[in-house]
């Protein structure tokens, strides 16, 4: 005999949809993403800065509500309009 469980199958939640974006930043390549809905923050590929980690990527700031105003106070520049790159966050 089969046993079967309709019922416990763990509810669903729904997936947040966040952004990214690819650019440059002072000449070097730059990844802005949204953390979280609303906060967003933005790493440059700076291997030789002593502040970089061990993946070579700094940490420019974080915790700004817009990919716009993330790019103002980092001077982020994108090969395309400032427009995001859906992801799911599972």
């Amino acid at each position: 005999m089969s046993a079967h469980h309709d019922s416990a199958s763990a509810p669903s939640t729904p997936t947040a949809v966040l952004g990214s974006q690819y650019g440059t930043c002072d000449g070097k390549s730059a990844f802005a993403r949204e953390t979280s809905p609303g906060s967003w923050q933005v790493k440059a590929h700076h291997p030789s800065n002593p502040a970089a980690g061990h993946d070579g990527w700094v940490l420019l700031g974080s915790g700004w509500p817009t990919l716009a105003a993330a790019a103002a106070a980092t001077g982020l520049t994108c090969p395309r309009p400032m427009s995001t790159i859906a992801l799911t966050r599972q």
